[in-house]
């Protein structure tokens, strides 16, 4: 009996504290669903960079871009140009064999899926060591198959090849391509990425050629191995054809003659096998350069702790001259650049509002765009969106110091001359030349412009772009910015988006 009630006695205190704690778990749960208060950041006038000399510091020469050589290049055939690059640091050859085309590349999202299943297929199969270096690059207009091998090159542009052969895709899972284009978009929606697709949509007009020729829903659930021949196909017959390799395989007689012969068969078999498609018209409708109507598009995220911001402007495409190309590029440096940039400076070194914002001029055949970038936490949504926009008007009306114009054009100069000691930089550019057609005068030309660059004239570059209303698209939790993002932007009306 008295181990009983000892027992009893050291019980009841157990239980009472028990029942304790299970009542401050329920009431802290219940408090934890409440919506927590979101204290918004206030409006604040934009800072901009002080560009000071250093105290002390050497006084240095300006930068100075070397004027690049033309590639040494050697028409194989009709269709085949071999382009010489440098010899890469590794040593390994460097083999790219390129698909490119003015006309834009439709389905291209399909077979570059394909051509993914393909490499892995091909990592189980070749027996050549360097198969898992095999990179796909593939932008509209081109498609870029690269390998870099030690040896064996003759066996590595064979590996390249079979890529568009006629039974290219007789051993790979097709079930697994459907799977993987169908599972893009849910992944997009779930990483973020869905704002970019509607960031095209509304920047180019949903019936834009770039945007009808990817995303076909109906062909991701119906795809066969007829239909994937038949998009590969017609690339094929669409594109004209580069090898980019280095310097010794370039001087190799031996592998130009056997890289020739392995194209022509290629050619041969492919033409052979090429079937009639529907021809659809072209639509490329233009956008309005300015959003006239304010519209802000959001896409409704709950329960996302940031928003996502995307902010600029489509420009005329068909203004082909260099300097409204390099207009673009100089207003997305200006003040996109990261640290010494504008936006990155102000909403971020000085107030803290995203982790980095930043500018791009994206530049293509058929469009051209300059677009705004970043996230920032929900209770900064209204301040951030505002201070692009203060920035931008800014911008449009006064003109930058000597000092900052010098820091855009020592920036601009570092990035050229760094993209000619890379590798892949040089490659890249070299692509983009082949479908563009810029030349080297036309860059040197660029080059000029930039050192002469003056205050006044990049304050008129930005006037003429930055006086229209820009386009903005964010993603993030309506219910919970909405009423700051009213309060804050009470012109502009917000409409609710989402990815096709």
């Amino acid at each position: 009996n008295v181990m009983q009630q000892q027992n009893n006695a050291l019980v009841k205190p157990l239980i009472k504290l028990g029942i304790k704690i299970m009542i401050a778990s329920l009431l802290l749960s219940v408090v934890g669903c409440q919506q927590t208060h979101i204290e918004f950041t206030d409006l604040k006038e934009p800072s901009l960079p002080a560009f000071d000399q250093l105290k002390g510091a050497p006084s240095l020469a300006p930068l100075a871009i070397t004027p690049a050589n033309e590639l040494v290049s050697k028409s194989l055939n009709s269709e085949l140009t071999l382009y010489q690059l440098h010899n890469t640091l590794s040593g390994l050859n460097h083999l790219s064999l390129v698909a490119y085309s003015t006309a834009p590349m439709t389905n291209l999202d399909v077979i570059v899926q394909a051509f993914t299943e393909k490499k892995r297929w091909l990592a189980q199969q070749s027996p050549l060591a360097c198969t898992e270096s095999l990179c796909i690059r593939a932008n509209m207009h081109s498609l870029t198959l690269s390998i870099d091998c030690p040896r064996s090159a003759e066996q590595a542009s064979e590996l390249l090849m079979q890529f568009w052969q006629a039974d290219s895709f007789d051993n790979i899972d097709i079930a697994n391509v459907r799977r993987q284009l169908k599972l893009a978009k849910h992944i997009n929606a779930y990483s973020g990425a869905e704002i970019d697709a509607v960031w095209a949509d509304k920047i180019l007009g949903e019936q834009h050629i770039y945007n009808q020729a990817l995303n076909n829903r109906d062909l991701a659930d119906e795809l066969d191995l007829p239909k994937l021949n038949q998009i590969r196909e017609v690339i094929f017959a669409q594109s004209k054809w580069a090898i980019l390799t280095n310097a010794q395989l370039a001087q190799d007689q031996q592998f130009i003659a056997t890289v020739t012969q392995q194209f022509e068969s290629l050619a041969v078999s492919a033409q052979g096998a090429t079937m009639e498609l529907e021809s659809k018209p072209v639509i490329n409708p233009t956008t309005p350069l300015s959003n006239s109507n304010k519209t802000l598009f959001i896409i409704d995220a709950p329960g996302s702790v940031q928003t996502q911001v995307r902010i600029g402007y489509p420009l005329n495409a068909a203004d082909q001259d260099g300097n409204s190309i390099q207009n673009c590029k100089l207003l997305a440096s200006w003040l996109g650049r990261s640290f010494s940039g504008r936006l990155y400076y102000d909403l971020r070194e000085v107030r803290s509002l995203t982790y980095g914002i930043y500018g791009r001029c994206f530049d293509n055949p058929l469009s051209r765009t300059l677009k705004f970038y970043g996230s920032t936490k929900l209770e900064h949504s209204g301040a951030f969106i505002h201070g692009v926009l203060d920035h931008l008007a800014l911008a449009a009306e006064s003109k930058a110091s000597l000092n900052e114009i010098s820091a855009l054009q020592t920036y601009l100069t570092s990035q050229e001359m760094l993209r000619q000691a890379n590798y892949r930089a040089i490659e890249a550019d070299t692509i983009k030349q082949l479908v563009r057609g810029i030349s080297l005068s036309q860059k040197q030309a660029e080059h000029i412009r930039l050192n002469q660059l003056t205050a006044s004239q990049l304050q008129q570059i930005a006037h003429s772009v930055f006086s229209k209303t820009p386009y903005i698209v964010i993603r993030g939790d309506r219910d919970k910015i909405e009423a700051d993002l009213r309060l804050k932007l009470p012109d502009w009306e917000l409409i609710e988006a989402q990815a096709n």
